[in-house]
C-alpha cells in the first residue's frame, strides 16, 4: 500500500521543488536567455521567485528543517543581487550635473476615450517631454486643443487601435528620417529636441508583444523578431555621438532577452534611481486592456510586471524615476524621469 504524506511533509517537497527551479532557473537563464518558450514565460514572471520568498521561510521557521533555511537563504542572496538596489536610497552623485530635463513614456491603451483623464494625468506629471505609445485620434485631438499652450512642440501621429505614436515638448522638437525593419507596434519616431543650446535624440518606440501566452510557436517567433528589432535599434544608437533618450514599451521585463540587449550600453532610468520594483502592467480593465477579465471582473492582480523604460545614453545622469500620473482607464502607467547632462 502507498504510504500517506503528511500535510507538512507535502509542504516541505513542494519547497524544495520550488528551490529547485529556482537555482536551475538561475543557471539556464544567462546560458540560454528567452530560447525556448517555456523559458521566456519563466524569465518574465522571475521576479515572483522572490516575492513568494516568505511562504518557504514561514515553513522553515516551523518546521526547523536545515534544507529549508539554506535555500531560504540562497534565494534571498540572489534576491538582494537582482533588486535590493531598488529598495535602498540611491546614492547621490557629484558628477557636476547641468540643467535638468524631465521625460515621460506614457501608453494610453488604443481604445482609451476619456481625454479628460488621460489630459489630467498629463498635466499632473509635470514633465517637459512626453512619448505616447497607442496613440487614438480621439487622445490626439485633445492635445492638441488643451495642451499646445503647455507643450507647444508636438508630432502626433495618431491610429486607431494600438499603432498610433506621438511625441510633445516644451523644448523645440524635429521629426526626422527613421525606419527600422520588421514588425513594430507602431513606427518608431526618430526627433532632434534642442535644448539648452544643444542638439539631443529622443526615440519614441513600441516593441512587439508576445501575444497569446498560450500560443507557444507565437512566442517564439515574437521573441526572435523582438530582439532582431532591438539590435537594430541599438546599433542606431551607438552610432550617436549626441546625448539619446529611448521612451518606449519594449513589452518584455527586466530579465528577457531584449532588455539584455539594451542594458550594457544604456542606462535604465528606473533601475538607477526608481523605488520598488516599478512595475507598470497591466492596469484596469478597460476596453481593450490587456489585462484578462470575465464579465467586467479581473482575473489577474494589478502590475505583474515592468514593460515600460526610459533608457539614456551615458552622457546623461539620471537624477530620478517616478510613475506618472496613471488615467486609471489605461493597461500601463506611465514612467517619468528627470536628467541633466554630465560636465566634461
Amino acid at each position: 500500500m502507498l504510504k500517506k504524506i503528511s500535510s507538512p511533509k507535502i509542504f516541505i517537497v513542494l519547497a524544495h521543488y520550488y528551490f529547485l527551479t529556482f537555482f536551475i532557473w538561475l543557471i539556464v537563464n544567462p546560458l540560454f536567455g528567452d530560447r525556448w518558450w517555456w523559458l521566456f514565460l519563466l524569465n518574465s514572471f522571475s521576479v515572483y521567485f522572490f516575492l513568494i520568498l516568505p511562504l518557504p521561510l514561514a515553513l522553515a521557521i516551523i518546521t526547523r528543517k536545515p534544507s529549508l533555511f539554506v535555500g531560504v537563504f540562497g534565494v534571498f542572496c540572489a534576491g538582494l543581487f537582482f533588486y535590493g538596489n531598488l529598495f535602498l536610497p540611491s546614492p547621490v552623485k557629484n558628477t557636476g550635473a547641468t540643467d535638468q530635463l524631465s521625460v515621460m513614456t506614457f501608453n494610453t491603451l488604443g481604445f482609451n476615450t476619456d481625454t479628460e483623464a488621460v489630459i489630467n494625468s498629463i498635466q499632473k506629471s509635470e514633465v517637459e517631454i512626453i512619448a505616447f505609445q497607442e496613440l487614438n485620434p480621439e487622445i490626439a485631438t485633445a492635445i492638441e486643443e488643451e495642451l499646445l499652450d503647455e507643450y507647444p512642440y508636438q508630432i502626433l501621429d495618431p491610429q486607431r487601435g494600438v499603432i498610433g505614436m506621438g511625441i510633445i515638448s516644451k523644448y523645440p522638437i524635429e521629426k526626422r528620417e527613421f525606419e527600422l525593419k520588421g514588425y513594430w507596434v507602431g513606427d518608431p519616431q526618430l526627433l532632434k529636441v534642442t535644448w539648452q543650446g544643444r542638439k539631443i535624440t529622443v526615440v519614441n518606440f513600441h516593441a512587439i508583444p508576445p501575444g497569446s501566452v498560450l500560443n507557444f510557436d507565437n512566442l517564439s517567433r515574437t521573441t526572435e523578431e523582438r530582439n532582431r528589432q532591438i539590435r537594430e535599434l541599438l546599433s542606431f544608437v551607438k552610432d550617436r555621438s549626441e546625448p539619446v533618450i529611448l521612451l518606449g514599451d519594449l513589452n518584455v521585463t527586466d530579465q528577457n532577452d531584449a532588455y539584455k540587449i539594451l542594458s550594457p550600453y544604456l542606462q535604465d532610468a528606473w533601475k538607477e534611481k526608481g523605488w520598488g520594483l516599478g512595475h507598470t502592467f497591466p492596469g484596469a480593465v478597460s476596453p481593450g486592456s490587456s489585462r484578462p477579465s470575465m464579465a467586467g471582473f479581473p482575473l489577474s492582480p494589478k502590475w505583474l510586471v515592468r514593460l515600460d523604460y526610459i533608457f539614456c545614453s551615458a552622457q546623461w545622469q539620471i537624477e530620478s524615476a517616478s510613475f506618472g500620473q496613471w488615467d486609471g482607464v489605461s493597461d500601463h502607467r506611465p514612467i517619468k524621469s528627470t536628467i541633466s547632462l554630465k560636465r566634461k
